[in-house]
């Protein structure tokens, strides 16, 4: 999952490029859909086989270790094949998203998928610490399954009874879809209005990005306050539906006896709530330095506007008669070969034949048509991974897409290559996101440092800055926000859309300049779709925002001993707590306080590297 980067965070920047001037060819490519069946009728045919096989898996006898690995090795065979075709028709269903047959498809293969998980991990506990141990002596290979038991046995103490787990599903499932579905209607439904301009009527909404640049200040004020206003015509909804799904899930979380609702969600993705505590508190205490980020954007704006007072409105305006770069294709794919070289000639080998056209392992198409608008990684075992991107601009955002999700698809292909269990093959979420989110940072990076000229290294730079500062200080923003509303309801203190724009402006108002300044910025939480699509999973991004820059700094300062370590954590899966995997990567233990304040001193030179490259354009 690639992360927005929300509305009005990013200005339009300064800066020329090479590749400004570019031709716009937006190329048509289509993934061989035949790597994975011949025709959907043999997929169809294999499919239900295969959850046949699955259902007619027989759990081993009791105290018989080769009959127990025969059965973890077939499960293994078996869920391999799922996520083949689970794979192929997510594919399918981003070609063409009136395909119903083919999400009913794949949700009975991922829920077939999930039983046998779920058997395994049943089997798994019936042998238990001992009995497994036993079996281990007797069949070594064994040993290999031994976290699989681990994590089969730490969910035990939340685990319901299977009748009442169903009574749960039937119910909090269908009303969190719901409360989903009702945002969405919500957000859609919002009139912005439109503002005039020199050149016409614009839509607030649908034409924000030629509103930010006109020159009209008071326009581009009308336009800002406008289109908070407007969501905040619709607070209430809002409110009542984000009060609804946090209700939801801490009811459902005492169910599963955990203290709460964020306890219960960072279990499930192997945190603690006191670890989160710790890692959002350590980044705040250095707000002051994303503070001094956006003072020094905003006395850019002001040097080069001659406007005094900056306002967010304003930001865009450091780009004022400035083409922004684009890439045509052949042009990304040659800047991402050489920006990626820091993860070695193998991993940029890789890297080259997923963007080759000629291998048919991307799908891109100038027409949005029946695509999904959306860009992810397409990788099953045995098949080559590829990419779909719905739409590819040009700009450097659509070049940060693919190599953000062509960083997850060679994360699978190494896994894939290495032979790793698809028992492992699914991890923390964010130890997943750091490694692409990786790759867009090396991206902006690489084009900073070849830039030729002052205003195109601001450009590129501050691109940079603002990927770490959102991965980073907005993740952890977002996070104490949406644990602040958790506890707040839950102690009875937060009842409606007032309450939680008080909140919001508290919080914000710790790590940003800008909500003292403007108080419509109360209503952004309005904004935050992840807390209503999947509550409490922002936290997710600080951690990987953290590791990655980790990975950056290591990989500018000693690429080959990143290379090897790299290597290692992308092939062999994770078949450890994640502890024990940042230990094996490291080389050390390493906690996320220590992340922090690496990262801060990162972040701190890069500032400082801004506000030189801001005085030798000055001076030119």
């Amino acid at each position: 999952m690639r992360r927005a980067i929300p509305y009005g965070l990013l200005s339009v920047l300064l800066g020329a490029s090479p590749w400004a001037m570019a031709e716009q060819q937006v190329p048509t490519y289509h993934i061989d859909q035949q790597a994975y069946f011949d025709t959907p009728t043999d997929e169809a045919d294999a499919r239900q086989k295969l959850v046949n096989d699955i259902a007619a898996l027989k759990s081993p006898a009791m105290g018989d270790a080769s009959a127990l690995l025969d059965y973890l090795r077939h499960g293994e065979a078996l869920l391999r094949l799922a996520h083949k075709h689970s794979a192929y028709l997510h594919l399918r269903v981003a070609l063409d998203i009136e395909d119903t047959a083919a999400v009913d498809a794949k949700n009975d293969i991922d829920n077939a998928a999930g039983r046998l998980v779920d058997g395994v991990r049943g089997v798994l506990r019936t042998w238990g610490d001992d009995g497994f141990a036993a079996a281990v002596k007797q069949e070594p290979a064994l040993a290999s399954y031994r976290y699989v038991l681990s994590r089969a046995q730490r969910g035990l103490p939340h685990e319901l009874p299977a009748a009442q787990q169903a009574i749960l599903d039937q119910v909090a499932e269908p009303a969190a879809d719901a409360y989903w579905t009702i945002y969405q209607q919500t957000q859609r439904g919002i009139d912005f209005g439109k503002v005039h301009t020199a050149q016409g009527d614009l839509g607030v909404d649908k034409d924000a990005k030629a509103i930010a640049q006109v020159p009209d200040r008071s326009v581009r004020q009308q336009a800002w306050e406008q289109r908070w206003d407007a969501y905040n015509s619709r607070a209430g909804t809002f409110a009542s539906v984000l009060l609804s799904i946090v209700r939801l899930n801490d009811r459902t979380a005492h169910l599963q006896h955990f203290d709460d609702a964020p306890s219960a969600t960072y279990f499930s993705r192997q945190f603690d709530r006191k670890n989160v505590d710790e890692t959002i508190a350590a980044t705040a205490k250095h707000a002051d330095l994303l503070q001094r980020y956006q003072t020094l954007r905003a006395g850019r704006v002001a040097a080069l506007t001659g406007v005094s007072d900056v306002q967010p409105w304003d930001l865009s305006m450091a780009g004022q008669g400035f083409t922004p770069p684009v890439f045509n294709y052949a042009q990304m794919r040659d800047i991402a070969h050489e920006a990626l070289a820091p993860l070695g000639a193998a991993y940029v080998t890789r890297f080259d034949a997923l963007l080759d056209p000629g291998n048919r392992r991307i799908d891109i198409s100038p027409e949005l048509g029946k695509r999904v608008n959306d860009a992810f990684s397409v990788d099953a075992p045995g098949v080559p991974p590829g990419l779909f991107v719905s739409r590819y601009s040009g700009d450097l955002g659509s070049a940060s897409v693919i190599i953000h999700e062509g960083g997850h698809a060679m994360h699978a292909q190494l896994m894939d290559e290495h032979g790793v269990s698809p028992f492992y093959t699914g991890g923390p979420s964010w130890m997943k996101e750091a490694a692409a989110i990786l790759n867009e940072f090396l991206l902006r990076d690489y084009l900073y440092r070849h830039a030729k000229d002052a205003q195109t290294k601001a450009y590129y730079l501050q691109s940079l800055l603002d990927d770490m500062t959102l991965e980073i200080f907005t993740s952890a923003e977002e996070g104490e926000l949406e644990q602040s509303i958790y506890d707040g309801v839950a102690a009875g203190k937060l009842r409606n859309a007032s309450d939680l724009d008080a909140l919001t402006l508290k919080i914000t108002g710790r790590y940003e300049i800008w909500p003292a300044k403007q108080p419509r910025l109360a209503h952004v939480w309005m904004t935050k779709r992840l807390m209503y699509e999947d509550p409490l999973y922002l936290a997710n991004y600080l951690y990987a925002g953290l590791f990655a820059a980790k990975m950056y700094d290591m990989a500018q300062r000693d690429p080959k001993d990143f290379q090897v370590r790299y290597t290692r954590f992308l092939q062999d899966g994770f078949d450890d707590t994640p502890q024990n995997l940042l230990h094996r990567f490291f080389g050390k233990d390493i906690s996320p306080q220590s992340l922090v304040d690496e990262d801060m001193a990162l972040i701190e030179r890069k500032v400082a590297e801004l506000e030189k490259v801001y005085r030798d354009d000055k001076q030119h």
